[in-house]
């Protein structure tokens, strides 16, 4: 037996000599790009890379026991607008719109405090709104007002960072100024290959 995979498309076309067939199997190769870059405050992510060891919440550095797999998702803003005022249209065409990615990053021992404390305080803002529209007099506007205002803080808090977009190659990620910084300290990663 000579080795070859009889299984694998033939590589070159017989009839054209071969010129045509590879270049067709060059054009569709996907381009050697960088794990990773960062432009301004945006950081560009390819899909399933793992990221240096900075947490995402702090700048800091950390070790790779800290590294987590985490999942991306992205939709169109005119999506986002649209899903207000018809949520019946919007259930249909989510899954078609929506695109997603994964990365591996860091989450350092501050970053996991911080991200637990926001996440103990949503959840009190959650539970408090819940109680006050279950449980109390009729006259609570104001309070339930400005327990959604916690809410939405706690939320924005929460945030690690925000997916600016998600293309064939790349999950576009804002970072927080610290973490951006970090990263711009760091030396450009070289393409595969």
């Amino acid at each position: 037996m000579d080795g070859t995979n009889p299984y694998l498309p033939p590589q070159a076309s017989i009839a054209d000599g071969g010129g045509r067939a590879t270049a067709a199997h060059g054009e569709d190769a996907e381009p050697a790009l960088p794990p990773w870059r960062l432009d301004g405050r945006t950081l560009f992510a390819r899909h399933g890379t793992t990221l240096p060891d900075i947490c995402f919440f702090t700048g800091e550095p950390t070790k790779p026991a800290h590294r987590m797999r985490y999942p991306l998702s992205w939709t169109p803003l005119w999506f986002k607008l649209v899903a207000v005022p018809f949520p019946m249209l919007a259930g249909l065409t989510y899954s078609a719109l929506r695109r997603s990615s994964n990365v591996q990053l860091a989450l350092g021992p501050a970053g996991q405090r911080r991200h637990r404390l926001w996440l103990l305080l949503c959840l009190a803002a959650m539970v408090n709104g819940m109680a006050l529209f279950l449980f109390a007099p009729s006259g609570v506007a104001p309070l339930l007002l400005l327990t959604l205002v916690a809410l939405i803080a706690t939320v924005l808090g929460l945030r690690i960072f925000s997916v600016v977009k998600i293309d064939r190659h790349y999950a576009r990620l804002l970072l927080r100024p610290r973490v951006a910084a970090a990263f711009a300290r760091l030396p450009a990663p070289p393409p595969p290959g």
